[in-house]
């Protein structure tokens, strides 16, 4: 960072390698993110996967998120490691990680990855959408509507769209059904938005 000492990346770079083949988890994790970040498409994801494996083993929720997509994207992975990819998501998520959470939700609801569950998707795609995940409170819309996982509910739809909405995502069937709702629904679907915000 160059702050006490000249910047010197090559040698922080030295160092992170050093700590992440000594075992360090945090270390790991952020060599394998240099590795990717250095060495663009699939030869990059190679060289880091390894670290990924070793820090997620150690409890890193980004590095299991990062393997589960790793393993999703390398064709040539093995298939016993390709088989777990949900599994590493799964453990992401549950460690709090809301991009997982979202992830998590997508691959249930899509059967990507592994057998398709709207119930759980929509479990995974609300915890996500209640911390904040504004892709999370648009796919929630979505399921609301079209009764995946859970009852149809347009004035719930509407909240998360509104949510969404005011988050900066555009989405123009979201729009479309948010204004063909009744004048009733729209302000039902507002007030509960501007609560959930507040709370």
């Amino acid at each position: 960072e160059g702050q006490v000492v000249e910047r010197d990346k090559k040698k922080a770079d030295d160092y992170m390698r050093r700590a992440a083949e000594a075992g360090n988890a945090s270390a790991q994790f952020n060599w394998a993110q240099i590795l990717v970040s250095e060495n663009p498409g699939v030869r990059g994801l190679t060289m880091a996967m390894p670290f990924y494996e070793k820090a997620a083993e150690q409890g890193i929720a980004d590095a299991q998120y990062a393997l589960a997509q790793v393993y999703s994207a390398l064709k040539d992975v093995p298939k016993e490691k390709k088989d777990r990819a949900r599994e590493w998501m799964h453990r992401a998520a549950r460690a709090g990680f809301d991009t997982a959470q979202l992830d998590m939700g997508l691959w249930l609801v899509n059967g990507y990855n592994g057998p398709r569950d709207y119930e759980l998707g929509f479990r995974w795609l609300s915890i996500a959408a209640k911390r904040g995940n504004v892709v999370a409170q648009n796919r929630l819309a979505h399921l609301y509507i079209n009764a995946l996982g859970t009852s149809p509910n347009p004035v719930e739809a509407a909240k998360w769209y509104v949510l969404s909405r005011r988050a900066g995502l555009k989405d123009v069937g979201l729009e479309d059904f948010y204004l063909g709702l009744t004048e009733e629904q729209q302000k039902q679907a507002i007030d509960q938005a501007n609560r959930f915000r507040r709370g």
